[in-house]
């Protein structure tokens, strides 16, 4: 008949749970009973409680104030220590999440300081299965991390969208916008590389054997994990490589638009360079240089000014320059 009673003995009191900001929860069953703790912005007496409660390093009690680490896992003897990035989309701007994590024999200790869905999908999936309860608190951190790393897919074909949309637009009609929506995209991309890069070092970490916290059968799914941030991250480098083509073409674009309006403003100056040497030579107010009394004179004058620019327009075209 399996256990309801949780295998954890903390060393202090038990912490007074707040429905606001912190559950406690038993989970799992027979040898796979752990407790999970999750903290929502603890303050500073609840985490002098918990390093107390569980004889944490101060170290890692350190990171835990900051919440300005990257993705890492540190071995303490007795249990991990992990921090695990979640990146979420708004308005266009990627906003990285950071959790802290413990993760002992017999127990599982999240802090973070923003509501995190990927946290109850989890516990929904656990709780879900019966099978996943015989499973211990590392088969539940990969749970977690797993919502985290399907959360990155649609990002992603979003994000991929756009860049199709961007190439389109450049080569169609690229303006001034098109340039900003190309440096954003690239921005995106750069905050999701700095931070699955990490991520993908842990689950590395975490898949191997050096850790024995993490059940050799857990380990394997860690493995997945490990390959679908790889491949998560190729997909970065090559979304990168679109967007570097796009603003080569974008460039290009944009000089031969210049290119094409030098042209133009070139072939009217040269046209009226003619037309302005004739109206300023026989506008001089010297008659004998050019009797403008005579009436052929004053024909011959009007005739050049039409004829000379068809002329010059009709060698342009047969040269190709317009």
């Amino acid at each position: 008949m399996p256990s309801d009673q949780s295998v954890l003995t903390p060393a202090a009191p038990a912490l007074e749970p707040s429905a606001r900001d912190m559950r406690v929860m038993d989970l799992g069953r027979g040898r796979g009973v752990f407790k999970w703790m999750d903290y929502l912005s603890p303050d500073s007496a609840q985490l002098d409680a918990l390093q107390q409660q569980y004889n944490l390093h101060p170290l890692a009690m350190e990171d835990v104030r900051t919440y300005d680490e990257r993705a890492k896992v540190l071995d303490f003897g007795n249990y991990l220590f992990i921090t695990v990035h979640s990146l979420t989309r708004a308005n266009g701007n990627i906003e990285d999440h950071e959790i802290e994590i413990f993760l002992g024999r017999d127990y599982l200790i999240t802090i973070h300081d923003e509501p995190m869905p990927e946290l109850d999908r989890a516990l929904k999936r656990f709780l879900g299965d019966g099978r996943r309860h015989d499973h211990g608190p590392d088969y539940f951190l990969y749970l977690i991390t797993d919502e985290m790393t399907d959360a990155l897919f649609p990002m992603l074909d979003s994000i991929d969208d756009e860049i199709d949309q961007t190439e389109e637009e450049t080569l169609d009609h690229a303006t001034p916008k098109t340039l900003a929506r190309i440096f954003r995209l690239k921005h995106v991309l750069i905050q999701m590389r700095r931070s699955i890069s990490p991520m993908r070092d842990v689950m590395n970490a975490l898949a191997s054997t050096r850790y024995g916290l993490v059940d050799a059968k857990t380990a394997l799914y860690y493995r997945d994990l490990y390959d679908r941030l790889s491949r998560i991250y190729e997909l970065i480098e090559t979304a990168r490589d679109l967007l570097g083509n796009t603003l080569d073409t974008y460039l290009s674009a944009q000089s031969n638009r210049l290119n094409e309006v030098t042209k133009t403003l070139t072939i009217i100056a040269t046209i009226f360079l003619p037309i302005s040497f004739i109206v300023g030579w026989g506008g001089m107010n010297f008659v004998r240089f050019m009797p403008l009394d005579v009436e052929s004179a004053y024909c011959v004058v009007n005739a050049s000014l039409i004829l000379i620019p068809v002329a010059m327009l009709y060698y342009f075209k047969r040269r190709g320059w317009f």
